[in-house]
């Protein structure tokens, strides 16, 4: 019975840590356009893109404190994440962007805004 008791503890403690950490790197916001996605996660001031097309993609963004910049992914890349060091009291406006053969102008998202902070 001991045993049952401690690997119900331990079982328990496993799943807190999991969610814990799951919730706490998740993405803020996401974007997509069809041909990538992309997001912001606020825990570390990550902006990551994927795409699945033989295309360039990118997620743009900016703050409503004046810094912008993008996180730009190619082929044969298939995704990647950007690290900055933003302030913690702002707000970020994200969207995501895909050029290529086939598609003319570029095919981007709706711009989407969320807190920075936590």
């Amino acid at each position: 019975m001991r045993n049952v008791s401690r690997f119900a503890v331990a079982a328990v403690g496993a799943v807190a840590t999991v969610l814990w950490f799951s919730t706490s790197a998740h993405a803020d916001a996401v974007v997509g356009n069809g041909y990538a996605y992309g997001g912001f996660i606020s825990y570390g001031d990550k902006v990551w893109v994927e795409h699945y097309e033989g295309r360039t993609s990118s997620v743009e963004w900016y703050t409503n404190y004046g810094r912008s910049d993008s996180c730009s992914v190619t082929t044969p890349e298939v995704s990647k994440t950007c690290n900055y060091d933003m302030r913690e009291d702002g707000t970020i406006t994200i969207w995501v962007c895909t050029t290529g053969p086939g598609l003319g102008n570029d095919e981007c998202s709706e711009p989407v805004t969320d807190r920075i902070g936590n």
